[in-house]
């Protein structure tokens, strides 16, 4: 009995000292907000076109225990149609989100990142310079209400001010 009160203080502390006292939500739970088809659009910008496009999106959303693959189409000006994607995994000791994003011209970009509540903010590393540098942020939000809203940011010029490249707005169907 003993050995078990020692134990089970000696986990309570650990918890408080790395503030996991608190429970969070299930990463499964969240995974699975993503689950099925989403349709919608929005707008996109691209550095060498100063005024948005029009986008209407397809994706299909698979999670797993602690993952989700995120796959569709982009379609806009009724010519121009991009694939993309995104494989994400959580990493349940780090609590980090990392994974890979297709859909640039500039090929597969590694994403990094973390979730606070509905929203999973992330790193992009793309694999060659894009507007000048290699870095841009993606904000994934969904509240688990069918909405899911994609945003990313980048600076269009090299050098210049971070600024929304994209703004997707999709419903689960």
């Amino acid at each position: 009995m003993r050995v078990l009160a020692v134990v089970t203080a000696a986990a309570a502390l650990t918890c408080l000292v790395t503030g996991r006292l608190q429970a969070q939500p299930a990463e499964a739970a969240f995974l699975e907000r993503f689950r099925g088809t989403w349709q919608g659009g929005g707008t996109v910008r691209r550095s060498i076109d100063p005024s948005p496009w029009n986008v209407r999106c397809v994706l299909s959303g698979v999670p797993g225990p602690n993952s989700i693959s995120m796959q569709g189409t982009c379609t806009g000006a009724l010519i121009v149609q991009r694939q993309i994607g995104a494989e994400l995994a959580f990493d349940p000791r780090a609590r980090v989100y990392r994974g890979v994003y297709i859909g640039a011209r500039v090929g597969p970009a590694s994403l990094a990142g973390t979730r606070g509540g509905d929203v999973v903010a992330l790193t992009i590393t793309w694999p060659a310079p894009v507007a000048g540098d290699t870095r841009a942020y993606l904000t994934i939000h969904n509240r688990g209400d069918g909405t899911l809203r994609i945003v990313t940011e980048d600076n269009l010029v090299p050098g210049g001010p971070t600024q929304q490249t994209s703004n997707l707005l999709l419903q689960r169907r």
